[in-house]
Order: structure tokens, then C-alpha cells, then sequence
């Protein structure tokens, strides 16, 4: 492991002038490079090889790019990223032809994903070359999130490579040692990272609608599996769509610096206005809670008042019908003395008459009567 760390160091050091120049490698090293792979495991994806092509590791040098060939589903399915998006290697040797290699890599973004089409075409030698065409992630989204991937070798069969691998200019470090420093190392880095600034201002792909596509449906992965709701105040959405706009921001500034000043003003005015919105939202939700509270207060209050006032309703209503009782007793009585007192005056009147008759009976009396001293 020692010495392999030293090696490490010493082709860094070493390769550093053409490190990141392909044409200088002759015709044998930029032939392609094909590993057969035993294992990859990318966050909770892993994928065990049942035969020896079922998972292969291409170098492609001359094009500087990492290829993972996966035979999925029946159908060939495969990975590319540029060597320029690798930020690290680490390559673990086997202690025992028991055990297995391992190469871990990190990538500063997602690889592009392909699919074999049906259709092969047909070179000027008349042998078939198969045709892959686009398609979306195959690990159930693992290798859109997760930046390790993690492979496995039988015994000897990637340290073979190690070496083209630091030619390459890869970040290549062996287990048990730093990474590699020194001032070839560091210019390896510059280059490197001056690489990788100047690859990043291509699109991804070769047609920016599928780098649209590829954005919109990471984005759709992650509200899903986040559990992010598109309508209304959600927290998780916002932190997305935040990240994706930062994300947007970049990639323009990085082409166009006053397009990507602007759209981080813009950015940064929209902010404000949802953090003000925020503020009145909040503030609302204060003023009706404590309105809630002083109402749910005073409650009490008011139950009490209802009920004593509903008692005093009672008590006058009662009041009020026994008033009622009695004016209708006092009725009832003044009728009953309306009646005697209309009977009583056809008596007297009987009385009057028979009194008349008596008188006049008296005068009759008188005037029959004869007088005694005329006799």
C-alpha cells in the first residue's frame, strides 16, 4: 500500500504537464479501457454482477470520460461522466485473492444515463455499432442523488490501471494515504479545476432541452420522494425550488456574468417580497390568535350575563302573567256588577208604579169617605 501511495504521488508529480492532455498519450493508451465489474453500489442501490460482462468499467482516454455498462433489464443500459466532474478517487487493493478491489468515486454532479436502442447501425466495415439513445435515471434515482459510487473488482483486475488512471489526471489516492500533494500534485489540481470550469460551461448534454428535461425531472424526484406538496405554504418545496434556481443562477453567470448578476438581484428582490409576505402572514396569524384568546376570555363573562338576564325574562314574565290573571279577575267582577246594577233599576221602577197605584187607590178612598160634620 506503501508503495502504491508513492506511486501515486510520483506519477502526479511527473504527469502533471500532460496529465490533462489527451493527444499526448500514444496510440496504446487511448484505446479504451474495459474492467469487468463485481459489484456497484450507488446510496441504497446495489447491483451484484452474475457473469462477467454483466457490469463493466470503460476508460475512454481520448475522450476523457468514465463509462458504466450495466446489462438491466435485459437491455444495455449505461452511465457516462467526464472526467472533470470526478472530484475523487479512492482505490482500495485487495490484501488476498479472496478479497476484492475496490474503486470509489465521487462525482461533482449526476451522470448522463443511456439505453442500447433496438436498431444498430453499421460501420464502413460492415460491423454494427449499437446506437444508445437518452433515458432516465435506472437506480431509482440514486445516482441523481448520491455523488459515491462505490466498485468492486475481483482480484488484480483494476490495479492494473492505476497507474493510466493517474496519468489520466484523475484524484487517484490508495487507501491508507492522503491525497496526493506536492507542487505537481498542486498544478495537477489547478489544471484540474481549470478543467473542470471550462467543461462545466458546456451543457451536459449535447442538446439543452434534454439538460432541461434532466433538471425537471430531478426536481419532480426529489418533490416526491421528499413528500414536497405544489400547492400552498410548503417549506420543503421552497427549499427546492430554491436550490434549483441557485443551481440556474450559476450555470448563467458562469456564460454570462451580467445575465447571472441580474437574475441573483431579481433572485434576491423575490426573497425580500416572500420574506415580507412571510412577515405579514405571520403577524396576522398573532393578531387573530390573540383576538381568539380575548374572546375565549370574556366568554365566561358573557355566559354569565346570558344566564342572569335569562333568569330576569323569567321572573318578569312571570310577573307578567300573574298581572294578567288578576286583570282578568277584575274584569270578570266589574261585569258581573254591570249585570246586578241593570237589574236593580226595573225593581225599583215596579216599586214606583205600585206605590202610584196605592196613592191613587188612597185618593179614591178619601173621596168616597163621607164627613161627619155635615151630618
Amino acid at each position: 500500500v506503501a508503495s502504491l501511495g508513492m506511486g501515486a504521488s510520483r506519477g502526479g508529480d511527473a504527469g502533471a504537464a500532460k496529465a490533462y492532455d489527451a493527444a499526448t498519450f500514444d496510440a496504446a493508451e487511448a484505446k479504451p479501457t474495459h474492467i469487468t465489474v463485481s459489484r456497484l453500489t450507488i446510496g441504497t442501490w446495489n447491483l451484484v454482477a452474475k457473469h462477467d460482462e454483466h457490469i463493466l468499467l470503460s476508460f475512454y482516454w481520448a475522450e476523457r470520460k468514465l463509462v458504466w455498462e450495466v446489462l438491466h433489464l435485459g437491455v444495455v443500459r449505461k452511465m457516462e461522466a467526464d472526467f472533470e466532474d470526478v472530484t475523487g478517487t479512492a482505490f482500495h487493493p485487495a490484501g488476498s485473492a479472496e478479497e476484492s478491489e475496490r474503486l470509489v468515486l465521487e462525482l461533482a454532479r449526476p451522470p448522463r444515463f443511456y439505453r442500447e436502442a433496438p436498431s444498430a447501425s453499421a460501420d464502413a466495415a460492415g460491423a454494427k455499432t449499437a446506437n444508445y439513445v437518452y433515458t432516465t435515471d435506472f437506480t431509482n434515482g440514486q445516482a441523481s442523488q448520491v455523488s459515491r459510487h462505490v466498485l468492486h473488482f475481483p482480484f488484480g483486475t483494476a490495479s492494473a490501471h492505476v497507474g493510466m488512471m493517474k496519468r489520466a489526471g484523475l484524484p487517484l489516492w490508495a487507501d491508507g494515504t492522503s491525497s496526493p500533494s506536492g507542487p505537481g500534485a498542486q498544478q495537477g489540481r489547478q489544471l484540474g479545476a481549470y478543467s473542470m470550469s471550462t467543461r462545466l460551461r458546456q451543457p451536459p448534454t449535447s442538446s439543452p432541452r434534454l439538460d432541461a428535461i434532466i433538471l425537471q425531472e430531478q426536481l419532480e424526484r426529489e418533490m416526491r420522494e421528499c413528500q414536497a406538496r405544489y400547492t400552498g405554504i410548503c417549506p420543503i418545496r421552497e427549499r427546492l425550488y430554491a436550490a434549483a434556481l441557485d443551481e440556474l443562477t450559476v450555470a448563467v453567470g458562469r456564460d454570462e456574468p451580467k445575465r447571472g448578476g441580474l437574475l441573483r438581484r431579481l433572485t434576491a428582490e423575490a426573497r425580500m417580497s416572500i420574506d415580507a409576505y412571510r412577515t405579514v402572514y405571520e403577524k396576522s396569524l398573532l393578531f387573530g390568535s390573540s383576538k381568539l384568546c380575548a374572546v375565549s376570555a370574556t366568554e365566561g363573562d358573557l355566559a354569565d350575563q346570558i344566564a342572569s338576564l335569562e333568569a330576569e325574562i323569567n321572573g318578569l314574565q312571570a310577573q307578567a302573567r300573574k298581572l294578567g290573571e288578576l286583570c282578568e279577575s277584575l274584569m270578570h267582577r266589574e261585569e258581573q256588577n254591570a249585570k246586578r246594577y241593570e237589574v236593580e233599576p226595573s225593581d225599583v221602577t215596579d216599586l214606583k208604579t205600585e206605590q202610584k197605584q196605592l196613592q191613587s187607590l188612597l185618593e179614591v178612598l178619601r173621596l168616597s169617605k163621607p164627613e161627619k160634620g155635615k151630618h
